[in-house]
């Protein structure tokens, strides 16, 4: 994470700092969770827009399917009307002519009656062998005028049937045509709808999962600086122990000089009668009061206390868990290095038993508060988990 700098120089004796702390990296865990839950939504709604883009798709197909019969109906019903327009225009031309026929023998009837008057005026007409062929020939005239006229009307009422199928067919085209028309949009609505939704739908997806991305590496560069920050904890701490010692050492060999150059002051010099005179020089350094603590130990509360708050992080915990490690070892040994349980033997700030165990730390366990922190934090991380997993376990049974 680029926000975490690490300062490149600092002061020998102050602790490592500006690396991302445990809840910096939970938080980056945290934060990636949250968008790879949110991806999984909308992955999950891009899914089922999908199985809806096959339904619409489905649906399209069969509007678009809808349309071609419709389209097949109107081509038929077009062509009906063509064979009965070709039909009447044959009925309107055969009526026509038998109009014309039927009048023509409506006036040769006319004529051949109108000359034979004169004839059935006479009663010895009647007996005439002429004009009896004249009667039949009217006759006969008359009968195929009215045949005529019938085939005339016959063809007038088949014209006005045809032109009433005529009227039927173009309505029945006028509404295959709507129906195509509406089939036809609502196949291109449905597709513009899927379309539409995957289209907006994967752009989100798209958008969580490069989030998502930057997210992991975050999570990744923030645990790696954590790490570093670890090491340089346990390096920074190193350091420490190895100056305490040397310090430790310098002072042993201090006192060492000092007490040496008291003996040697006290011893009689020759020639003296065995007096004993002052010091021709002085020691430097004088005499240092033995310490109380065994070993040079130092009883520190708050400086171990100081020290443990500083160390959670390194094994993963906030500061939230020092308040339950305050009162375990406050019940226990009062944050004292020396602290000795008179009964198990148990010794030191987190009582180990055998107490020779913290040496797994460091030679100095006996003497050295921060040896016996470093102890204790790694035995409650890996047999309680937390210090409040251990103050919990304390307050149950009365030990941990």
């Amino acid at each position: 994470m680029s926000g975490f700098a690490v300062s490149p120089a600092q002061a020998d004796d102050a602790p490592p700092s500006g690396y991302p702390s445990w809840q910096d990296v939970e938080n980056a865990k945290q934060n990636a969770s949250a968008t790879a839950a949110e991806v999984d939504k909308i992955n999950a709604l891009l899914a089922n827009l999908q199985d809806s883009a096959v339904s619409l798709g489905n649906a399209a197909i069969q509007a678009l399917s809808e349309y071609s019969a419709a389209k097949a109906e109107l081509a038929a019903a077009s062509t009906r009307v063509e064979v009965l327009n070709g039909q009447l225009q044959q009925a309107d031309a055969a009526s026509q002519q038998l109009k014309k026929e039927a009048g023509a023998l409506a006036a040769q009837s006319y004529k051949a009656g109108s000359s034979s008057l004169g004839i059935f005026s006479a009663i010895d007409a009647i007996q005439s062998t002429d004009s009896l062929r004249r009667l039949d020939l009217v006759n006969i005239v008359t009968q195929n005028a009215a045949d005529l006229y019938a085939k005339a009307e016959s063809a007038r009422k088949a014209t006005a049937s045809l032109q009433a199928q005529q009227k039927q067919a173009e309505a029945e085209r006028s509404r295959l045509s709507e129906a195509a028309q509406r089939s036809s949009d609502a196949a291109a609505a449905a597709q513009k709808a899927v379309e539409d939704q995957v289209a907006g739908t994967k752009t989100q997806s798209d958008t969580l999962n490069a989030q998502l991305a930057s997210l992991n590496n975050t999570v990744l560069d923030t645990t790696q600086k954590y790490q570093q920050g670890v090491e340089a904890q346990r390096e920074y701490e190193q350091a420490q122990q190895a100056k305490a010692a040397a310090a430790a050492k310098a002072q042993a060999e201090a006192d060492a000089r000092a007490a040496q150059a008291a003996r040697d002051a006290a011893k009689p010099q020759p020639g003296t009668g065995g007096g004993t005179p002052p010091p021709v020089n002085p020691p430097t350094n004088p005499p240092v009061t033995p310490p109380t603590n065994p070993g040079g130990a130092v009883n520190n509360p708050a400086g171990a206390q100081a020290f443990a708050s500083a160390n959670l992080g390194t094994f993963g915990w906030g500061q939230d868990q020092f308040g339950c490690l305050l009162q375990l070892w406050n019940r226990e040994s009062n944050w004292l290095t020396t602290a000795t349980n008179p009964s198990s033997g148990a010794y030191g700030i987190p009582q180990s038993l055998p107490a020779g165990k913290m040496a797994s730390i460091g030679a100095d366990w006996l003497t050295n508060y921060q040896t016996q922190v470093i102890w204790g934090l790694n035995y409650i991380k890996g047999r309680y988990g937390s210090p409040c997993g251990a103050w919990a376990h304390s307050q149950s049974v009365g030990w941990y």
